[in-house]
């Protein structure tokens, strides 16, 4: 057994001079938030259904591209002018096709 460790980093006592065995075994003390504001007891946290990075890409999207929405005033026909108000073309039936 001693040959096949011979010559590994471990075998070495010199790699482990900076190691101290009872610094492993001290435990500190856990982090703990302390509020500062008084919240109301019947306050009750909820997570969100959406991914965040998802909500994140969304935003930047919207940010990038505002006028690839649809236009509220675009999409109300309310004047009744059908043709002015959409960017759609009467389809032409040609009866040449041959």
């Amino acid at each position: 057994m001693g040959d096949f460790l011979e010559g590994l980093p471990s075998y070495n006592e010199n790699n482990f001079a900076r190691f101290h065995a009872d610094a492993s075994h001290r435990s500190s003390k856990p982090t703990v938030y302390i509020s500062t504001k008084d919240h109301p007891s019947e306050q009750v946290i909820k997570t969100e259904k959406t991914n965040i990075l998802l909500k994140y890409l969304h935003q930047q999207w919207d940010k990038k591209s505002p006028n690839k929405k649809r236009d509220s005033q675009k999409a109300n026909l309310c004047d009744g002018n059908e043709a002015s108000s959409s960017s759609k073309v009467a389809r032409v039936n040609s009866t040449d096709s041959n």
